[in-house]
């Protein structure tokens, strides 16, 4: 008898040990970074977070079509068979479809002979097959931009624009085929163009031409994938997609799934990432997050005057906040304040540009400062 019971308990914790709670498979192509960069940067965050539910597997194919990644499951670039793998249990399951999705949402001239709809909805039945419970998520991933043409960020806001609906249809109609079921988004393409925004607007650290976000060894015409540095920003939006939490705090250090170092983001470039991938996956109903009331969304108000300044910065806020940062353009932190227990607060500052950072329970807010 006691031999039975411990092969039963020997059983169950091999079981338990498969997969951690939101033990999560990604199934797709560069968009999630070669080796699967984006699983091992989450895992590093939610690390840091106190988090260590956390653990990952992949299917990679590269620059290809989920129908692809069904029909070819067996033979993957990287990673592990998806009819293997997803049977045996995963909390979390994100898929990444070829852009743009208006190629292959229907038809497909890539010779991906199953549409956007059919591809979701069999990875779906393969992953509630070995946890009921599991979520699936379709990465909403921004289009490519061509550098050569007149406007190219224009052109490019409008692309992400005229797409968005088709990744929505793609998540809902999975619901319709299986009533009670939810595909949910992950706002890749919503945060990066938010990262462009504030490289135009003179507001991200360090980097004054939006172009800079991307890999250099893309093509002018098809310019799509994140540096190293900039791929920190896709996984603080699945982080945040994920676990349902902002990320503002945790470490700008994470590495490669090969176990490199990468160019991490400075302390101000990741926070300013941070707070951009919070803001839109807080913000965006598709991630399926919680509704929080309108007291717990809005954030605190921030003001700083004069600006710009001839050296003495004040800060107005309420009290419900619990420091403030000052960091010039370069990522170093120039001053720190506790605010936690007042509403106003001064700083005497040399000439030069910084971004202000208020932290609170509710989320961060950043404030560029000019000092001349």
């Amino acid at each position: 008898m006691k031999k039975y019971t411990t092969s039963i308990l020997f059983l169950f914790l091999l079981s338990f040990s498969i997969h951690a709670q939101h033990s999560t498979y990604y199934v797709g192509h560069s968009g999630f970074g070669w080796d699967l960069v984006v699983g091992e940067m989450v895992n590093d965050l939610a690390a840091d977070a106190g988090i260590l539910t956390y653990d990952y597997n992949y299917q990679f194919i590269g620059g290809t079509c989920l129908s692809t990644q069904w029909n070819d499951h067996a033979t993957p670039q990287g990673g592990t068979d998806s009819w293997i793998e997803l049977p045996t249990g995963y909390d979390v399951v994100v898929l990444a479809e070829q852009i743009p999705i208006e190629e292959v949402i229907y038809s497909s001239p890539w010779g991906c002979d199953l549409t956007s709809v059919q591809s979701v909805d069999n990875f779906h039945d393969l992953a509630k097959q070995g946890n009921a419970n599991a979520r699936i998520y379709l990465m909403e991933f921004h289009n490519e931009v061509d550098f050569t043409g007149p406007t190219p960020h224009a052109t490019w806001v409008q692309l992400n624009a005229d797409m968005r609906p088709l990744w929505e249809q793609v998540a809902d109609s999975v619901g319709l085929v299986n009533p009670g079921s939810q595909v949910c988004l992950v706002p890749v393409a919503k945060a990066f163009e938010a990262m462009t925004d504030s490289v135009i607007a003179g507001s991200f650290p360090s980097i004054t031409n939006w172009g800079d976000l991307f890999d250099p060894n893309d093509t002018v015409v098809a310019t799509i994938h994140p540096t190293e540095m900039t791929y920190y920003l896709v996984a603080c939006v699945h982080y945040a997609t994920i676990f349902g939490q902002s990320p503002v705090g945790l470490t700008n250090e994470t590495f490669a799934a090969a176990g490199w170092p990468f160019d991490a983001p400075t302390l101000a470039q990741a926070q300013m990432m941070q707070e951009i991938a919070w803001n839109i996956v807080s913000n965006d109903p598709y991630t399926c997050l919680p509704t929080l009331g309108t007291e717990e969304t809005n954030l605190s108000t921030f003001e700083i005057y004069p600006n710009p300044s001839d050296g003495i910065v004040n800060f107005t806020f309420s009290t419900d906040n619990t420091r403030l940062s000052i960091v010039d353009l370069s990522g170093k932190e120039f001053a720190r304040l506790d605010v936690s227990n007042v509403g106003i607060a001064s700083q005497i500052l040399p000439a030069g540009s910084y971004i202000a950072v208020l932290y609170g329970d509710k989320g961060a807010q950043h404030k560029r400062i000019v000092v001349y």
